[in-house]
């Protein structure tokens, strides 16, 4: 691959992953705002993909899909998030910016009627955890008046995966495939939250700013499963001329499951409170009440799911996952979290009218149109109410060639999504536009190559 192209997206990535990544006030729990999907295609299909079977899309939420991979593969996903919040009264609205994915994969075994097997490695980041809000109040106190306090935060927690998947049994035919796989992951990120109290010039009080910083740096993994079936159909039409016409399809049916526990990782805290005076932008700091540095253990939750996917004739895909993650376990330094056990349920459709064609004619006929839908009770705890995400996605992938082979594909997608709580007048509107590019590089994909001249 042409240099060039080397370092530029290497610099994407360096800033993407340096920047807020969301300006939800819920991110403030936890660590953060939890991540869905990785790649364009996986969200717009609603997120499903724990079963899903594609040689192209790197999967590293169930590396059992690395076997897939029959060629290197490279893909780079974006997100742009539009978040509204609203209430009977007003409304305000914010934007982020975000890498999603950021990996490579290569087949290590693909020469099935050799080794009877099938091997993929894969390696990249993406990130598992977002926290990004500012929230200001004023409270009226007897005798101190007017009470200002602010909430503020950002940072986030980030996952490098290096796995392999491998199959552990295929008959000789290969239409009954059992998969296996498994990633390394190193975890790290740091999030910072800040706390204000700042009181009116009339009151005879200092105010106080507390700041807390905490930063993993640790391993974990997860591992996955997944059962393919192949069937050869035999479709018979009959034609003008009253003799019939016999043509071959494929029906593919997988069922996978993933897990990835629970982990003691390795935390650094900080703690920092002090008084002050004047803005707390600029502070005169009148007295440090609390300077500590503690080494701590972050307990993180076990996560399990269990999926579905059919492919006909390499045209309608179908998927389904359902995904539990124990929210409730997770605990910083010792203290818990407070959290609710959070369960999805996505559903995700594809359809390629025609899956291989050389006209120009025909182009958007191998254009893959996907659409999904995906519901939610959120990990959060809000009076003792569990907010609930309903979400709606589409997207289309462009082929970047067309050619017999070529694999190399523009993803696009966008999901709508709303956040509400029961009992509560505050509802969070989402408008989520993913982009991402998917890499083969061969023989028939040479667009991107450096040129060479004698």
């Amino acid at each position: 691959m042409n240099k060039a192209l080397i370092v530029f997206f290497l610099s994407i990535v360096s800033l993407g992953f340096g920047q807020t990544n969301t300006f939800s006030p819920y991110s403030i729990y936890g660590l953060g705002e939890p991540t869905r999907s990785a790649t364009t295609a996986m969200a717009s299909m609603g997120h499903a993909s724990i079963a899903l079977i594609n040689p192209t899309s790197i999967n590293p939420q169930n590396p059992a899909s690395y076997t897939d991979v029959n060629r290197p593969a490279f893909n780079f996903d974006l997100k742009d998030e539009i978040l509204t919040l609203s209430n009977n009264s007003s409304s305000s609205s914010s934007n982020s910016f975000a890498i999603q994915n950021f990996s490579f994969a290569f087949p290590i075994i693909n020469d099935y009627k050799k080794f009877k097997r099938r091997a993929g490695l894969s390696f990249g980041l993406t990130p598992y955890s977002n926290m990004g809000y500012n929230l200001f109040s004023i409270d009226n106190i007897p005798d101190l008046g007017d009470v200002e306090y602010r909430f503020f935060g950002e940072g986030g927690i980030n996952a490098l995966h290096i796995g392999t998947g491998v199959d552990i049994l295929a008959n000789k035919k290969r239409t009954n495939v059992l998969s296996a796989g498994v990633n390394g992951n190193y975890m790290f990120g740091t999030i910072s939250k800040n706390r204000v109290t700042q009181f009116g010039s009339a009151a005879a009080a200092s105010n106080l700013y507390r700041e807390s910083n905490t930063e993993i740096s640790d391993v974990d993994w997860n591992a996955g499963i997944r059962f393919a079936h192949i069937d050869t159909l035999i479709r018979k039409t009959m034609m003008p001329d009253s003799s019939f016409k016999y043509e071959k399809s494929l029906a593919l049916l997988s069922i996978g499951a993933i897990v990835r526990p629970g982990t003691d990782l390795t935390t650094f805290s900080e703690r920092l409170e002090y008084s002050f005076s004047d803005s707390f932008t600029r502070p005169n700091i009148i007295d440090t009440l609390l300077a500590s540095n503690i080494r701590g253990v972050t307990k993180t939750p076990l996560t399990f799911g269990v999926g579905i996917s059919a492919n006909f004739d390499n045209k309608w895909t179908l998927s389904a996952d359902l995904t539990q993650t124990m929210w409730s376990k997770l605990e910083i330094d010792g203290a818990n979290a407070g959290l609710n056990d959070s369960r999805r349920l996505s559903l995700g459709a594809e359809l390629i009218p025609e899956y291989d064609t050389k006209s120009l004619t025909s182009y958007m006929r191998i254009v893959r149109y996907r659409a999904g839908f995906s519901f939610e009770q959120t990990m959060l705890n809000i009076s003792g109410s569990q907010p609930l995400r309903y979400g709606v996605s589409f997207g289309l992938g462009f082929p970047l060639r067309i050619a017999s082979g070529s694999t190399s594909m523009f993803n696009i997608g966008a999901e709508v999504a709303q956040r509400r709580t029961p009992g509560l007048n505050l509802s969070e509107n989402f408008f989520n536009i993913h982009a991402g590019f998917t890499i083969t590089p061969n023989r028939y994909d040479q667009w991107f190559a450096k040129r060479k001249f004698d």
